[in-house]
């Protein structure tokens, strides 16, 4: 038979372990896993990027902090025309810089390539325009300089009563979709926002001002559940210990 303090050694365990992973699921922050809502598609000069990291009313233990956003896509519309200005290719397209038409008959065709914005905006600006004499019948391959895209980031400080503080920081030309500042002060709280701006000068919409907290409340589990990789290799090794504390304890009654 187990003696008494095996016994009480191996039940304290199992109960511990238990009420960790009760409390460490009741404290997980279940809101951050939540699907993101999709972006609006319908922007003037473009919808904003939308944000990975933080979410709004973030709670930050560092004074450093790296922000994550989904890149925007911009878009063009091509055009060719027959001599008799009827169209034989009407495309748009997002991303893509080149494009080739069907295989067309002899003759002669204008081809228009328009800017059409970052995704979501309503205006069109002609940047490329070309003539083509077919001799034989073929098609036509167009190509055109891609329109690049860089990002802004703002960061303010939080103020209940007013939401147009001045920015204590301001980032521009940013080529990634990521940005690390490390000048926060604990106890502070700060909104901020990412647009985008491409090559011809149009500025997409602002996201949202995003609320976030430094050095304020930070549970363990709050802190481990942002990362998905530290739960579970913590979980992973919790369980290998109680496995191998099993074993041990399982000899031991035998031995008894």
């Amino acid at each position: 038979m187990p003696s008494r303090t095996t016994i009480w050694f191996r039940d304290a365990f199992v109960i511990i372990f238990a009420l960790y992973v009760v409390v460490s699921i009741a404290m997980v922050p279940w809101s951050n896993l939540k699907i993101s809502e999709p972006a609006s598609t319908t922007c003037p000069t473009g919808c904003s990027p939308s944000i990975n990291f933080p979410e709004n009313n973030y709670h930050h233990y560092d004074d450093s902090l790296t922000f994550d956003w989904n890149a925007v896509a911009v878009t063009y519309r091509v055009v060719i025309f027959d001599s008799e200005d009827q169209i034989v290719l009407e495309s748009n397209l997002t991303e893509f810089n080149s494009t080739t038409s069907s295989r067309l008959q002899v003759g002669n065709y204008t081809s228009s390539v328009y800017y059409t914005g970052i995704a979501g905006s309503n205006f069109s600006e002609l940047i490329k325009t070309d003539e083509h004499q077919l001799e034989t019948s073929s098609k036509i391959t167009l190509n055109w300089d891609k329109i690049g895209v860089t990002y802004t980031i703002q960061i303010r400080e939080f103020d209940d009563e007013d939401r147009d503080v001045p920015i204590i920081h301001e980032a521009t030309n940013i080529s990634e979709t990521v940005y690390e500042y490390s000048n926060f002060v604990e106890g502070k709280e700060y909104t901020w926002s990412v647009f985008a701006v491409d090559d011809l000068g149009y500025s997409s919409e602002s996201s949202s001002q995003s609320d976030l907290r430094i050095g304020t409340t930070k549970f363990l589990a709050f802190m481990l559940f942002n990362d998905w990789e530290v739960p579970f290799l913590l979980l992973g090794v919790m369980m290998v210990v109680a496995l191998q504390a099993g074993v041990f304890l399982a000899r031991e009654e035998k031995d008894d």
